[in-house]
């Protein structure tokens, strides 16, 4: 496996295949990533996402305690 996210993945993760708008994507989701010299296509650390669990759903809001205002 790559250091760095593949073309397609990058392309899933931004919705888009020309690296200048998955630049502006990937800056929008404020997720890091440099450019490699040679021709700008942009690099994604894929350590980053491992490890991290998805989200499917909003967690709940907790209730404030209101006995421990008092």
């Amino acid at each position: 496996m790559s250091l760095w996210l593949t073309a397609e993945e990058l392309i899933e993760l931004t919705g888009y295949k020309l690296s200048r708008f998955q630049k502006l994507a990937l800056a929008e989701m404020s997720v890091p990533f440099k450019s490699r010299p040679a021709d700008g296509f942009p690099l994604v650390n894929r350590a980053q996402f491992q490890g991290q669990t998805v989200l499917t759903s909003r967690p709940k809001k907790r209730e404030p305690r209101w006995e421990s205002l008092s």
